[in-house]
This record gives C-alpha cells, structure tokens and sequence, in this order.
C-alpha cells in the first residue's frame, strides 16, 4: 500500500508540475512525494490493517456461532450433519470403523411438566456437559433438536461405543441437577451402531440406525443401551 501511495504520488506531483509549471519539476517536489506518502501511508495502513482484522475476527465468531447450539454450546443439527459426513467418508477411505450413538433423555416432557423449562435447559446443559466430560476431543457432539442427542466416535469399535455409553449411564447415576429448591434426576437412553463405511453408509442411514436401537432401549425399560446388531 505505501508503495502504490508513492507512485499514485510521484504521478501526480508529475502531472501538476506539467500543468501548473509548464514541465518544470523541483526535486524538493518530488522528494516530498516520497516522503510524505511514507509517513501517512503507514499511519493510514495500519488504522485499515486494525479494520480488517477485526472484521475477519467477527467473521470467525459468526461462522462459530452459526454452528453451534446455543443453549447447550454443542454442535448444532447442520454442523453435526455437515462435519459427521466428512468423518464417515474419511473412514470409508481409511477402512476404519467409526461408531454413531443416539442418545434421548428419558421422560423430558415431564421434567419440564413439573419443573418449568428453565429446569429442562438446565438439565440440557448438565447432559451436555456430561458428554463433553466423557468423550475425547476427536469425538464429534451435536443437538439434533429438544432432548435428542447424537455422537460420531471415529476410530472406535462397538465395544468401546459401549462402554462410553454405560460411562455416561453411571455419570448420570452419581449426580443430580441442583435447580432453585428441587434436586432433579434423570436418565437417557442410547443406541450404538458401529461399521467400517461402505459407499451407501451415510450419517443418516448410521444415524437411522442407531434411533432404531434407542428405541428398543426405551421399549426395554429406558435408561439403558442397545446395540444395532443388523
């Protein structure tokens, strides 16, 4: 940008002394449309240079924001979608198995019922963060919508998906959500699919598959976890 300023400067010194003094240009004219431009082109550079990255900085946060779940701070259903494709394909690519967990708090419906739903958010956020507490930094989190859940865990076997989901059974068992006077208990219930990806293997087609299981965790009794076995 200083340079541009120097020879939009020189120029026009140029032009103005052709015009104005007939083509008689002073070397103190041409010094001073160096100089000048080299003092306020920083100046003015550095104030624009500020501008644009706060600008690409703002940028950052929307795009952030725009993927996230704002009460619960997770992934939100597109991002969830969106990143979890990417991950399926990847293991497709790499033979590896991946794993998709869906997850449904238990009688949520009567949590706000008897509570308010400020009392459903708090538990939502307390179920997030169990998650979050429990799962490694590779695994992707998302809110599909209300109480729903889900998880994509690559590299991770049906034994290890297992495991994390009785995990997250007893983090649940040891705690309670403190809201205004009331204690509230909850519970959830989980579906495990795992498989290496083949080309018709998609985050829906996974996804469907697990909510298959949670279902039948829910038929069982709830608070529990099924795995699809085909």
């Amino acid at each position: 940008m200083t340079a541009a300023s120097i020879s939009v400067s020189i120029f026009i010194t140029f032009f103005v002394c052709y015009i104005c003094l007939q083509g008689s240009v002073s070397y103190i004219a041409i010094l001073l449309s160096v100089i000048i431009p080299l003092i306020v082109a920083p100046l003015s550079s550095w104030h624009l240079l500020g501008l644009l990255m706060k600008i690409d900085k703002l940028e950052k946060e929307m795009r952030k924001l725009a993927s996230l779940d704002p009460l619960t701070e997770l992934c939100n259903r597109r991002a969830f979608f969106n990143d979890a494709k990417l991950a399926i394909r990847c293991a497709e690519q790499e033979r590896r198995v991946v794993s998709v967990i869906a997850l449904d708090l238990d009688r949520f419906k009567a949590i706000n019922d008897s509570y308010g739903h400020s009392a459903g958010d708090a538990v939502l956020r307390h179920f997030a963060a169990t998650i979050r507490a429990n799962c490694r930094t590779s695994d992707l989190i998302g809110r599909l919508g209300g109480e729903e859940f889900a998880l994509l865990l690559p590299n991770t076997s049906a034994v290890a998906a297992y495991a994390l989901a009785q995990r997250l059974h007893l983090a649940l068992r040891g705690t309670v959500v403190a809201y205004e006077q009331s204690k509230i208990l909850y519970t959830v219930s989980i579906g495990v699919i795992s498989l290496v990806p083949r080309e018709t293997d998609t985050i829906e087609t996974m996804l469907n598959k697990a909510d298959r299981s949670l279902y039948l965790a829910k038929e069982t009794g709830r608070n529990c976890t099924m795995v699809f076995d085909g």
